[in-house]
């Protein structure tokens, strides 16, 4: 199910909005005939208030176990989207009230999305040897830090483990790298990866999918470097690389940051082979995003100027420019000036019409909306005359290789790729190439997926009308997804991606996980929008019967509880989204699941909220939660991070208790996504 609150969700742009009295979580999603988890958390102030939960409204009847508490299950009769109404009340203050929607979903083979627990964007998935295997960036704390590589595998696409992997190994904690991206040739497994803030591209090599793994390169470089003023192959930023092998065995590398290249590799995949391919057309780019910046043409003589057709780079931003002519190149006068322009975007363009006579025309930018000086062409015309094709051109200053500002005035026109940011993705369907990308902002609602079609690998693309395929869903429940991969299985393709967390908080607002939705062509060789949803897709191939887990739907209490959105009854709730996290990141904390009466059990499963973090704890048991028995005892040092977490053990309780006692990363707080027991 999924909670939708009645006030805004704060995003980064967004001014702090008052924090209610009472916090009211969110259950995701319910698919019957499992419950829906309603959840409050009153501010200190409010402990003692009286709380009240009450069905606003559905399409069918609800029972809810315990309407007087702050936090209960509840069962739907029918599937359908359902209103419920928390209500709180005490003494001296006036009363709050607020309401949430659910969805609760029909029977069916769907486990939800997320597919995965934990924060793991930049998601990449192969079929190899009858497993799933994604591999994705990591990240390991609320300050947006990029942790370690790691691998997730599965036999059925549901049921997924998780192992780190021994490569690349740096920074403080090892791994710190972007969007791995995997491909198979022959039998050699090869790992494209973006060096977390370095901006280059190395590749790995293993015998297998989860490794050794180690340098492809025998002089331990990167096969594109740098981004900014590094050194580099072209002046851009070199990141999100994916390989792509066609039909032919030749192999590609699509990859960049705002600009979107491509290129052969050799045979062996070392190195680019020949030119680098600008997909969206070349470009003048300046130096940096200092302001102002000017480009200017020699006609080579003086001529009547009628028209300039000025193409920045990005089509969603408003430019502030000048255009001046002379004849000499020293004296100027204002042909065109949108220098005060802060609302009109350049679209397909600017076009500025008049009559001068000159030599030299000149454009000089003052606003970019947030973004940098650049052109992709700049169109001088003498009636109907393109005059500038080609003539000597001088700009303010140079990004370097790949950004000269012969661009401007060359037959590239761009952008043959509508609004290009990052998270380049080939797959070929019917002897077509479909490049899928990203676009949009990676930290809010409008990162999406979008792309373009072409008849050759290097392009031209184009861009259909209705381009962008994944975008955040009406209701808010997937906010900004994007970087995807593409599975072509059994016939059907699947496309997995990445969605903000929910809540959109942490990780300097880019915590995002790994989901995972059908993708379809029409029959015109377009591809069909995709509608993300809760439900995900279920599994690819037969997964085993879902054991009983004991602790599903219980109730639990935690030594602390951060907010209404992490309560400690998401761990029961077999939901990714979810969890429960302490108030702060002080240890030990303990959360305590009431299985109801004494059970028997064997064994405990536990997700920890960083997956690619070694936690200490202790499991402990009780009939009666006064004498506890160890059933676990991790505490002494840190294991290696595998998730889940399975400790064995026969016992008979009626509770069960972990304590969390530290984290590899101390400014961790404790943190679960799941405890189940069985």
């Amino acid at each position: 199910m999924v909670f939708i609150l009645t006030y805004a969700t704060i995003t980064a742009k967004d001014e702090p909005k008052p924090q209610p009295p009472v916090g009211i979580g969110r259950g995701y999603y319910a698919i019957l005939p499992g419950k829906m988890l309603l959840a409050a958390h009153p501010r200190p102030d409010w402990k003692d208030a009286r709380l009240s939960w009450s069905l606003v409204g559905g399409p069918g009847g609800v029972e809810i176990e315990r309407p007087n508490a702050g936090i209960t299950w509840a069962t739907a009769e029918r599937p359908g989207k359902y209103v419920f109404r928390l209500t709180a009340a005490t003494a001296g203050k006036e009363a709050f009230s607020g309401t949430t929607e659910v969805n609760v979903y029909p029977p069916g083979e769907y486990r939800g999305n997320p597919i995965l627990p934990g924060m793991f964007p930049d998601p990449h998935v192969i079929f190899d040897e009858g497993k799933f295997h994604i591999y994705a960036t990591s990240m390991e704390n609320d300050a947006g830090a990029y942790g370690r590589a790691s691998v997730w595998t599965s036999n059925d696409f549901v049921n997924w483990e998780m192992k780190l992997t021994n490569w690349p190994e740096y920074g403080k904690f090892g791994g710190d790298i972007w969007a791995p991206d995997i491909i198979r040739k022959g039998d050699r497994y090869y790992q494209f990866i973006t060096r977390s803030g370095g901006y280059d591209t190395w590749v790995g090599v293993a015998d297998s999918p989860t490794g050794p793994w180690k340098n492809l390169r025998e002089d331990n470089t990167a096969i594109v470097s740098g981004g900014g003023n590094a050194g580099r192959v072209v002046a851009a930023y070199n990141m999100d690389a994916q390989p792509f092998i066609d039909d032919d065995g030749q192999a590609y590398m699509y990859w960049g940051w705002s600009e979107s290249m491509a290129a052969k590799l050799t045979p062996d995949l070392k190195n680019i082979d020949g030119e680098v391919h600008f997909l969206k057309g070349t470009k003048w780019l300046p130096s940096g995003g200092e302001l102002p910046q000017w480009l200017s043409v020699d006609i080579g003589e003086s001529i009547l100027v009628s028209k300039v057709h000025v193409s920045p780079e990005f089509k969603h931003v408003a430019y502030g420019y000048k255009i001046e002519v002379s004849d000499d190149g020293r004296d100027w006068n204002v042909f065109a000036d949108r220098s005060a322009n802060r609302t009109e975007v350049a679209g397909e363009g600017y076009i500025d019409k008049g009559e001068a006579n000159a030599r030299h025309v000149r454009i000089t930018f003052n606003h970019c909306g947030g973004h940098w000086a650049g052109l992709y062409n700049f169109a001088i015309y003498s009636g109907d005359r393109l005059v500038s094709l080609g003539k000597p051109v001088g700009a303010s200053t140079v990004r370097g290789k790949g950004s000269e500002p012969e661009n401007a005035v060359d037959v590239s026109n761009g952008p043959s790729l509508a609004d290009f940011v990052e998270g380049s993705y080939m797959i070929k369907n019917n002897g077509r190439y479909y490049l899928l990308y990203s676009s949009g902002a990676l930290h809010d609602g409008s990162y999406c997926v979008r792309y373009g079609i072409a008849d050759h690998p290097f392009g031209p693309f184009v861009t259909p009308p209705n381009h962008t395929i994944l975008k955040m869903n009406d209701e808010g429940t997937t906010r900004g997804p994007g970087h995807n991969s593409v599975l072509e299985f059994n016939g059907k393709f699947h496309i997995v991606y990445h969605q903000h967390n929910q809540p959109h908080e942490g990780g300097a607002l880019v915590f995002r996980q790994t989901c995972a939705d059908l993708l379809e062509f029409n029959p015109d060789g377009t591809i069909r929008p995709v509608t993300p949803t809760q439900t995900g897709i279920g599994p690819l191939q037969p997964a085993p019967p879902q054991r009983a887990d004991l602790a599903y739907g219980c109730y639990a209490t935690a030594t602390s509880v951060k907010s209404g959105y992490h309560v400690p009854e998401y761990v029961l709730d077999h939901n990714n989204a979810s969890l429960w996290r302490a108030a702060d990141a002080t240890y030990p904390q303990s959360l305590t699941v009431d299985l109801g009466e004494v059970r028997g059990f064997s064994e405990i499963e536990t997700t920890f909220e960083y997956p690619t973090l070694s936690y200490k704890y202790l499991i402990e048991s009780s009939v009666d939660g006064k004498e506890w028995k160890t059933h676990t005892d991790k505490r002494s040092a840190f294991s290696e991070a595998v998730s889940p977490h399975r400790d064995s053990g026969p016992a008979r309780a009626r509770f069960v208790r972990i304590s969390l006692t530290g984290c590899q990363r101390p400014e961790n707080g404790a943190g679960i996504y799941s405890f189940q027991v069985f």
